[in-house]
């Protein structure tokens, strides 16, 4: 395959996962990011250890180092446990995907503040019958050429919308808001961690109704942590389902949210009650999350793919944040596709053969896992 510089747009998991994977192969690839900065995510992702133990040859480490590094209570010499996994009897553990990400930066050539331009003609394809390569314009009007051009930018995807711009992402119905705290640790020693079972991430479920603490990181004078409250949509007079709204009216927050949360504390256990309170989820920073999933047709990735294009990880098969495995198959995208490379196989469209039955089977996996968490049966999770 040409020596040509393989372009990477986007710096989330699946980005940064391949740009490492190809650096420790010696292939040269740079990655476009529209931020002007790493984003802060400081939260907790589960990893599947057929997830991570690719990534411990590519950082050359060993599965007690890496866990060290990026396990959410790290910096307590935890290894990131969680109690009761029952989704499959392979071994996972939570892990800070800021503390990832920064690992996976390393050493690595990323453009900033440097996205695809969103409009006409941002993508020119070669032709068939050329030897020319796929050129992106990017926001400052460069344009770039590879004969490779990953699009790893997430749901949202600058790149699908330019060569695919019929493609739109589905909201599942589901309500779905996310909270985020930093707590002082002699409170959260007090009433937080009695309950959390030697777990780094506890659930209680009410009828259709499920609530989610998890840990995202020890910090040196606070612990950080996150709640989640779902349940299904009560369908177009529901105040706390909004499917049709702007990505800006992610931190709009309906006053309803605040009086249903408090009509469970009746029901709630420890430690929900007290993460739960309404004055002090008032006081947190709380998102309203979409539950988008999507699965580009295969004859359009096909099609892509032999221009050069190849759209991956969310961009190409998005999954709901709440039941989905998004994050695991973002990096098994990534992994698999700098072998594909690496190993001078020049047919796109054979990787994707080998990838789509697993993003198919993923994207159901998910839409059953979140119609299951949600079942009107009454159980702690």
């Amino acid at each position: 395959m040409a020596k040509q510089t393989i372009i990477i747009v986007g710096a989330g998991l699946s980005g940064l996962t391949l740009g490492r994977c190809l650096l420790k192969r010696g292939i040269p690839a740079v990655l476009y990011e529209r931020a002007d900065s790493p984003a802060r995510y400081s939260y907790g992702i589960t990893l599947h250890a057929s997830t991570y133990a690719p990534l411990l040859k590519v950082l050359d480490v060993d599965e007690k180092d890496f866990k060290s590094r990026v396990a959410v209570d790290a910096s307590i010499g935890g290894t990131g446990k969680i109690s009761n996994a029952t989704a499959t009897s392979e071994s996972c553990f939570r892990a800070n995907r800021g503390k990832l990400e920064e690992w996976l930066r390393e050493g690595f050539d990323l453009k900033w503040n440097l996205g695809l331009h969103l409009g006409p003609q941002s993508v020119e394809r070669p032709s068939r019958t050329s030897k020319q390569w796929t050129t992106i314009c990017l926001d400052n009007g460069q344009k770039v050429q590879s004969d490779i051009v990953i699009g790893a930018d997430g749901p949202h995807s600058a790149l699908r919308k330019a060569v695919l711009p019929e493609r739109e992402l589905t909201v599942l119905p589901y309500v779905v808001y996310n909270g985020k705290r930093r707590i002082d640790h002699a409170v959260f020693e007090e009433k937080i961690r009695p309950h959390l079972t030697d777990s780094n991430i506890v659930n209680f479920k009410y009828g259709d109704a499920r609530v989610n603490i998890s840990i995202n990181e020890y910090q040196p004078a606070k612990v950080s942590m996150s709640w989640t409250y779902s349940r299904p949509s009560r369908g177009a007079s529901d105040p706390l389902h909004k499917p049709e709204r702007a990505l800006s009216g992610a931190t709009t927050v309906p006053e309803e949210l605040y009086h249903e949360i408090d009509s469970l504390q009746g029901v709630l256990p420890e430690p929900f009650v007290s993460t739960l309170d309404t004055e002090m989820l008032r006081k947190d920073r709380i998102l309203h999350w979409l539950m988008r999933t999507t699965l580009v047709p295969k004859e359009d990735l096909q099609s892509l793919a032999q221009d050069g294009i190849v759209l991956m990880g969310d961009a190409a098969h998005a999954q709901p944040i709440v039941g989905g495995n998004g994050a695991n198959e973002a990096i098994s995208d990534a992994v698999s596709l700098a072998e594909h490379i690496a190993y001078g196989q020049k047919d796109l469209t054979h990787w994707l053969d080998g990838r789509y039955s697993v993003w198919e089977g993923g994207v159901d996996a998910a839409q059953n896992n979140i119609a299951a968490l949600h079942s009107s049966i009454s159980e702690r999770l």
